[in-house]
């Protein structure tokens, strides 16, 4: 990992424990230092600007204030010290460490997912909009970031309604050769096949700028004078259709939540906590309308102060949103003088950190806490059934461990063709994408099941065995034999016990899916509609899906090779040329010779040629680089 600034980040040096006879050795400087326990896990990341001070209120015997100090120091068998230039250096790569570690007694933030921008490429000759989740440095202009994928799709949705920019892919655009269906319901201009110039499209996107920083009065006065001038060159259509976009974006206007002037730039953060998570929520305000809402939650916190969390919080959500020009927080925060430091050098500005005592700032930050407090009641409530369903899951299923951590296991092959084991998780019963594997079976000749089961359980049991992140329960898609081999995969590793093993077989004849458990002699056979089938059938379906869909794209990937080797003048080069730029066989297939002609390295004949060729035996008839479908004959009676 980079140090922030292209700095190289001084090599750690490492203490025993048990070898510490004087604190002397270590410096009296500045910097960052990690407990790791005797397995090489990060415990704990803290900073100090005093690293010998910091680190005598643990290692001397008695001078533990805190309970989580004592619990950190039973477990812990060695730490390492970084030295860092200045505290502010120790502060960043402190944050840096925890988001890198996610360590155990941290505070965490635990909703970590990117929450979705509107991406403006200005760099094109005609820009797209596009949704994406990170920002990147490359010069494109980005808006947001806005509270769900659903609100950013909708204002998606608006902007080709309005203006009518693109919306479809670079690659999507240089091969069209007719327009797209949105085009003709009004929602595009289609620069793709020259029905709009550069100049007019310039146009579309500056106000698209004006619209998506909430300035809709000056777009509005732009609109009005370009409406009057066609009315009086006669251009009467023309005029319809900016009447009819002034009307529009006035209702959309309308339902903007306009609270301050055009230059209001704020991040409004309220603060609700119970027990050891807490809830924040951030206000989003640019150029004076409210934008959004962002819930985020922090775990581990049972020992904070609200002016800890607050300052873990501005440090970890920082790294990755846009700074604004003003952060309003309800309470002062700890190392305020550091934080600004270092929202100055993100930002390159200035960024003020207020705490308001009135007005309309004042407001807003109490509008903040209460949707805090009503998000923390969501997460209690939530948190609340999954319990009741856990418990009911172990009563059920006879498990020695709460399900927290579950994982699914699913084979997908078709015939003896690429094999592909595929493992979902769930976390307090909601999905952890982020955990999501494949697995390329390898050691596995023919359609042996069983074998590609026990193959999949031997990798992902040494990898949790090395990184400690078994789940707490593996559910296996299939019957007795599939969980026969899971189960001497756990009990050849030393772990049979540490971890519950269920497995679920589809209904036959309509007997309802059985449910198989190591030790049962019979299967369990549950009423269709009992929560605890309900959601392993959601495990199970889930890890079917995620696997189907990798299979299949080996699959294609394989099938178009195969196909485009039969070609004179395709080598691999070229196929994997073709596979890059339309993604599957189907996608080759129905594209034109002339659109197959713009892949790299392909010439007009040989795109005729592929084309030829891959569509010979599909039901249909080519004529000069078009396809035509062939319709059955009909069949006599």
């Amino acid at each position: 990992m980079i140090f922030p600034r292209g700095e190289k980040r001084v090599k750690p040096v490492r203490f025993e424990i048990s070898n510490i006879t004087s604190l002397a050795t270590i410096p009296r400087v500045s910097g960052v230092y990690l407990f790791r326990d005797p397995e090489d896990t990060v415990l704990y990341v803290g900073k100090a600007k005093d690293l010998r001070q910091r680190l005598a209120s643990y290692l001397r015997p008695g001078s533990f204030v805190l309970p989580k100090t004592g619990l950190i120091m039973k477990l812990a068998g060695s730490f390492e010290i970084i030295v860092t230039a200045t505290e502010k250096e120790a502060l960043i790569l402190e944050a840096l460490l925890i988001k890198e570690h996610r360590p155990k007694y941290n505070v965490v933030l635990r909703d970590d997912k990117a929450y979705p921008f509107l991406k403006l490429d200005i760099k094109t000759p005609f820009p797209r909009l596009s949704v994406v989740r990170r920002r990147a440095k490359e010069g494109a202009l980005y808006f947001g970031p806005y509270p769900s994928a659903m609100a950013v799709r909708e204002t998606l949705k608006s902007m080709a309604s309005l203006f009518g920019l693109r919306t479809c892919s670079d690659r999507s655009m240089k091969t069209r050769v007719r327009a797209c269906l949105l085009h003709q319901i009004g929602r595009c201009s289609a620069p793709c096949v020259g029905a709009i110039s550069e100049k007019d499209y310039a146009d579309q996107v500056r106000q698209v700028k004006l619209f998506l920083k909430g300035r809709t009065g000056p777009l509005l006065k732009i609109l009005r004078l370009q409406m009057e001038e066609a009315s009086e060159a006669l251009e009467f259509e023309k005029a319809a259709i900016l009447r009819d976009q002034v009307y529009a974006i006035k209702k959309v206007a309308e339902k903007q939540s306009i609270v301050a002037d055009q230059h209001a730039n704020w991040d409004i953060i309220g603060l609700a906590r119970s027990g050891d998570i807490s809830t924040l929520a951030v206000l989003r305000v640019r150029d004076g309308v409210v934008q959004g809402q962002e819930i985020h939650h922090l775990n581990r916190i049972i020992e904070e102060t609200d002016q800890q969390i607050l300052s873990v919080f501005i440090r970890q959500f920082y790294q990755e949103s846009p700074v604004p020009k003003e952060i309003i927080l309800p309470k002062e925060i700890e190392n305020s003088g550091l934080i600004s430091e270092w929202l100055f050098d993100i930002a390159g500005r200035t960024v003020l950190l207020k705490r308001p005592a009135r007005g309309l700032k004042c407001r807003l930050l109490e509008m903040a806490e209460t949707n805090a407090g009503q998000a923390m009641l969501s997460v209690e409530r939530q948190h609340e059934v999954w319990q009741e369903k856990a418990g009911i899951m172990m009563d059920v299923l006879n498990l020695k461990y709460a399900p927290e951590k579950v994982e699914g296991v699913d084979i997908s092959i078709t015939g003896e063709e690429l094999p592909v084991g595929s493992l979902v998780a769930f976390y307090k019963g909601q999905p952890n994408k982020k955990d999501y594997r494949h697995y390329n079976i390898r050691g596995v000749r023919g359609a042996d099941d069983y074998a590609m089961i026990r193959e999949v359980m031997l990798r992902r049991i040494a990898r949790g065995k090395e990184k400690g992140d078994l789940p707490d329960l593996f559910l296996i898609d299939g019957g007795r034999g599939q969980l026969g081999q899971a189960v001497e995969v756990a009990d050849s590793a030393g772990l049979f016990g540490e971890f519950d093993l269920v497995a679920l077989a589809k209904e036959i004849r309509n007997e309802g899916e059985k449910i198989f458990r190591p030790g049962w002699s019979e299967p369990l056979i549950l009423p269709r509609h009992h929560p605890v089938l309900l959601f392993l059938q959601q495990v199970r379906d889930e890890a079917h899906r995620f696997g189907i869909n990798f299979h299949r794209k080996r699959r294609d990937a394989k099938r178009l090779r195969s196909r485009l080797s039969e070609i004179s003048g395709v080598g691999p080069k070229r196929q994997q040329a073709l596979l890059k730029h339309f993604g599957s066989l189907a996608r080759v297939r129905q594209a034109s010779s002339e659109e197959i002609s713009k892949v790299p390295g392909i010439s007009k004949e040989l795109a005729l040629t592929i084309h030829e060729h891959l569509n010979s035996d599909q039901g249909t008839v080519t004529v000069h680089g078009v396809t035509t479908p062939v319709l059955p004959q009909p069949t006599e009676l």
